[in-house]
């Protein structure tokens, strides 16, 4: 009997830690609807772990269902699980309907770190601008602490040029930020890919890019991320609602991203249901979060022109004209670095209605 075949059958015996076990791998291999069977089957034990484990495939695997992940989450939350309340943090400073969110949000992170989360410890310290927790520490007190003023409010932005429309935002993040970013995306790093225009909206290698990158979902983000993004939103005049998943984008000496456009192109009835369903793709920023390496300017070889920002500093530019179409003029690349590492952080917006803000 083989390895897989073992712990199949000590799953479908009833043993909940292979149940849990055999749920990850084919969460692994992308099976995520068998995936979420095992894990329920683990979780009808009364098993947290699964429980959660469960939540975050619906909350962040295809196919997602969003409520009822959430739903999931609040459960596993009401039992004190850190990891959940963190989530839980994540999820109302989403929810635009919400009253207070932000508030409730770091309700729901002080709650997180007083139950031992080690995450939403740190993003407190980074957001109440401590160094260390004081020996009379309540995380709470961080929680309330916090100056939301200043996390949400945007930089002031230069207009570089109208058509297509670039603004540049110098110290639109703190190096505090940018380094909490670089950290957070580290270990996840993986090969960059792009879009398969031949598959139904897969991914795949291309010499076109061939650096390294990272995004953040609902369940591996945080609040500075999530602080930041709100940020963004009110600078480009667009919704979080609205965002992709944010990156974080690394580049060494030999690596780029050869002259691409961020537009969605109508060229596949999967492309077009794609816009129809989610927007087209009508901004991009990007977030320079460091500036200790020569060359990787972001290149616009229509208009002649790059930009290098320093560390905090933020390039918004939109993919489309006033009319919503797509603008070729926003043919760009990400030029490699001739030494040291570049890193990024990367938003891409979507918007269902064709005009874009002035």
């Amino acid at each position: 009997m083989t390895q897989d075949s073992e712990l199949e059958r000590r799953a479908s015996s009833g043993d909940k830690d292979s149940q849990i076990a055999l749920a990850s791998r084919l969460e692994d291999e992308g099976r995520n609807e068998l995936a979420r069977q095992w894990y329920a089957r683990a979780a009808e034990h009364g098993d947290l772990s699964a429980l959660l484990s469960l939540a975050k495939n619906l909350l962040a695997r295809k196919p997602v269902r969003a409520q009822l992940g959430v739903n999931m989450v609040r459960s596993a939350a009401e039992r004190g699980n850190a990891e959940a309340l963190h989530i839980c943090a994540i999820i109302a400073s989403q929810d635009a309907n919400l009253q207070a969110r932000w508030r409730v949000a770091l309700d729901f992170l002080g709650r997180a770190a007083e139950k031992g989360s080690a995450l939403a410890r740190r993003e407190l310290l980074l957001l109440s601008g401590r160094k260390d927790a004081a020996p009379t520490h309540s995380w709470h007190d961080d929680a309330r602490e916090v100056n939301l003023e200043r996390w949400l409010r945007p930089a002031p932005a230069q207009v570089r040029f109208e058509a297509p429309r670039i603004v540049t935002s110098t110290g639109f993040a703190s190096a505090a930020e940018c380094d909490w970013l670089i950290e957070r995306a580290k270990p996840r790093l993986k090969p960059a890919e792009v879009y398969d225009p031949h598959s139904q909206g897969g991914l795949r290698a291309d010499d076109i890019r061939n650096n390294s990158d990272t995004s953040f979902d609902i369940v591996q983000s945080d609040l500075v991320l999530m602080a930041l993004r709100e940020r963004i939103a009110k600078l480009a005049l667009l919704q979080t609602e609205e965002f992709e998943p944010s990156m974080v984008l690394h580049y060494t000496p030999g690596q780029q991203f050869a002259p691409h456009f961020d537009f969605v192109e109508a060229t596949a009835p999967h492309l077009v249901r794609d816009i129809a369903e989610n927007g087209q793709r009508v901004a991009t920023f990007l977030l320079y979060l460091n500036d200790d390496f020569e060359g990787g300017e972001t290149n616009f070889p229509a208009l002649g022109w790059r930009y290098k920002g320093s560390k905090g500093d933020a390039l918004l530019f939109w993919n489309v004209g006033a009319t919503g179409l797509p603008d070729p003029a926003t043919l760009h690349a990400g030029l490699q670095p001739v030494r040291g590492e570049k890193w990024v952080l990367s938003q891409w917006m979507r918007r269902r209605s064709q005009p874009i803000p002035a």
